[in-house]
């Protein structure tokens, strides 16, 4: 389980956009005891591509299909 720190250390984002995306419901979350918040990778990678091993963040293949035509 991650922490918001860790989250956004895994997937090379601000917490803030952490925090964004768990207030906007795409990120579900649960507490510790102590009022902790965790995330699940799964569900956090759902939302965010996870960063490669060299700290890079994992590029989007195109389909061929929507590259435009002549190009």
């Amino acid at each position: 389980m991650y922490t918001i720190a860790t989250a956004a250390a895994a997937v090379g984002r601000a917490k803030t956009a952490i925090m964004r995306a768990i207030d906007a419901g795409r990120i579900p979350v649960s507490q510790t005891d102590n009022g902790e918040v965790q995330i699940d990778p799964a569900d956090l990678h759902r939302v965010y591509p996870p960063l490669r091993k060299d700290g890079a963040r994992p590029q989007m293949n195109l389909s061929p299909l929507l590259i435009p035509a002549g190009k």
